[in-house]
């Protein structure tokens, strides 16, 4: 399409008025009247639309002008307005000349030239804010078309910037590298929106907002566009769906088992010696103290005080996670506590897993057994009894754990310490405030409450109505009880349920009734009753062999009645595991 010259000289922005050599007005645009602020008639005197104006262009036509480059600028005042005007020589084809005359406000030409350099202030500001934003940007005109996008767009969807400035919206959608678009949907609708899209070349989750921008007219100029990376958060959210799945796990299991047992058993201590240990550690609850060794005989209740501690704590709402260190071997003891990243070894799965010390965080963590903990790991331990964090087995990443450390065991740390078979710097931190448990047969004043109490409990459990005779109390005020109220418990409820008589009255098995004797250090003389036999009324003399194994049966049982594991007896008696396994069995004995 083609415009003629009036054409556009009628839309100009200048004035513009063209005369004969004569000065005569042969043509005036619309401007030059605003100028001039006159009606100009065609056909008329420059000089009497403006004197001063008429007369100058009058001079540079005769006198000063000689070719069509010459041009000639001065400036006129009208209406307070400064007016600059420059006049151009014109030469037709049949030789004769004249004069074009171009008008432009000074004023308005001043002050386009003021605020130009505030308006390149705030391009470069809009730039800086561009190229800094935290946030993607893209700014795209009515058709879709990216006309402005910053760095951080660009590597969200991840395409070079030079190349997707000019390319239609629609393209990334349309050619796979998200899963949506957002932009047509506002050129349709008119309205800011604002939706999730996934990048699926650089398997990116983005939030992207959009809001056109209108004209005067209702059309959509442009619509900027601003996206955030959400991959990080929706990795988050998804760690933290996990972290309560888990959490909600820990939470069920403390209700249904630990908080439970808590709640249904009484520590029953009557005994000096017992009040003076539940007084230690409910001081030590209150304060919050941590590394909490907890020592005693097995079977003294050092998990049930290990709660204790917990549940009277201002952490009492926070997981209680509870481990047996020697049920475990050294490598999955490792993992279970300080927990697992990826491929870290053979069988561990694709996600890793966290550790007890991570799901105790801002709770209170019981290592129950913990002279059995193995010596590689007890460095991890005190690693993180020393500052704080642990690191996962095949991670490097440290982890920071808040948590109440509590420890107990049924062995001598300290000569295990020269041993040379634990710590001596984890010994001496974990041993920062030592409670000591004293064995049943010290406490005799709670044999009685302890027994009422669990034979109430087995009675309601398995809805019987047994009751204790005078013979049986005394029979169980005279046993030492080698195995603690663990001993004691599974005596009543194996009497509970086994026993067809109401009235209990005699509830320790054969081998385990032990009489008083007062030549005894604890006042109570251990002889196993069918040792005793063996002993005042033989019916023949017995060889070397038979002695030998009544012997070792005797040894067998009294250790049955300290330890619940095997693995226990064999430290104790100083003998492999599979020898104590092969000897019970030969004796007819068992561990339960």
């Amino acid at each position: 399409m083609s415009m003629q010259p009036e054409t556009i000289l009628k839309h100009a922005s200048i004035g513009a008025v063209g005369v004969d050599n004569q000065g005569i007005i042969q043509y005036a645009n619309p401007r030059a009247e605003q100028l001039l602020h006159c009606n100009i008639t065609m056909g008329s005197s420059l000089e009497e639309v403006d004197p001063y104006l008429g007369a100058k262009v009058l001079s540079c036509l005769k006198q000063e002008m000689e070719q069509e480059s010459d041009i000639q600028t001065f400036y006129i005042r009208k209406s307070d307005e400064s007016i600059e005007t420059q006049v151009s020589l014109v030469v037709n084809k049949d030789g004769t000349r004249g004069a074009v005359c171009f008008l432009q406000n000074l004023d308005a030409l001043e002050a386009s030239a003021w605020r130009l350099p505030n308006i390149k202030e705030m391009h470069r500001q809009f730039q800086a804010l561009l190229d800094h934003s935290y946030y993607g940007i893209y700014i795209i005109d009515g058709q879709g078309i990216v006309l402005k996008v910053n760095e951080v767009a660009a590597g969200l969807i991840g395409l070079e910037k030079e190349k997707m400035i000019g390319m239609n919206i629609n393209d990334l959608a349309e050619k796979g590298i998200v899963d949506q678009a957002l932009t047509p949907a506002i050129l349709e609708s008119k309205k800011p929106l604002t939706r999730p899209l996934y990048v699926i070349k650089s398997n990116k989750y983005i939030m992207a907002s959009g809001m056109p921008i209108f004209d005067e007219t209702g059309n959509i100029l442009f619509v900027v566009v601003i996206e955030h990376d959400m991959t990080i958060v929706k990795e988050l959210r998804e760690s933290l769906e996990q972290a309560k799945q888990v959490a909600d796990t820990i939470k069920s299991e403390l209700s249904d088992r630990n908080l439970l047992e808590l709640k249904n058993s009484e520590i029953i201590a009557d005994a000096p010696a017992m009040n003076q240990v539940l007084t230690i550690l409910l001081k030590l609850s209150k304060m919050d103290a941590s590394n909490i060794l907890i020592t005693g005989e097995s079977g003294t209740g050092k998990g049930l005080l290990s709660k204790f501690v917990h549940h009277n704590g201002m952490r009492r709402n926070k997981p209680f996670i509870s481990i047996n260190c020697a049920a475990l071997p050294d490598m999955l003891l490792e993992a279970e506590l300080f927990g697992y990243e990826k491929g870290a070894f053979t069988g561990a799965s694709d996600s890793g897993k966290a550790g007890l010390f991570e799901l105790a965080n801002q709770g209170t963590i019981f290592l129950d057994e913990i002279g059995d903990l193995p010596f590689s790991v007890q460095a991890k331990l005190l690693k993180f009894l020393d500052d704080g964090e642990i690191r996962r087995v095949g991670g490097t990443k440290a982890i920071h754990v808040n948590c109440i450390v509590i420890a107990a065991t049924n062995h001598n740390l300290e000569e295990l310490v020269q041993r040379k078979q634990f710590r001596q710097d984890l010994y001496f931190r974990l041993n920062i405030f030592p409670v000591h448990i004293p064995p049943l047969r010290k406490r005799q004043e709670d044999i009685l409450k302890i027994s009422n109490f669990y034979l109430k409990k087995y009675n309601k459990t398995y809805k019987q109505e047994k009751r204790f005779s005078e013979k049986c109390l005394e029979q169980l005020q005279a046993y030492d009880f080698p195995g603690n109220v663990r001993e004691l418990k599974n005596i009543i409820k194996n009497a509970v349920v086994i026993k067809e008589k109401n009235i209990l009255n005699k509830i320790l098995p054969q081998g385990r009734l032990r009489l008083k004797s007062p030549n005894s250090s604890t006042g109570y003389k251990s002889r196993y009753s069918h040792t005793a036999t063996l002993e005042t009324s033989p019916s023949k003399p017995l060889g070397l062999t038979e002695k030998l194994l009544e012997f070792e049966r005797k040894n067998l049982e009294q250790s049955l009645g300290k330890f619940d594991s095997t693995r226990d007896m064999a430290r104790y008696l100083g003998i492999s595991q599979s020898t104590v396994v092969r000897k019970l069995k030969k004796h007819g004995l068992s561990i339960d």
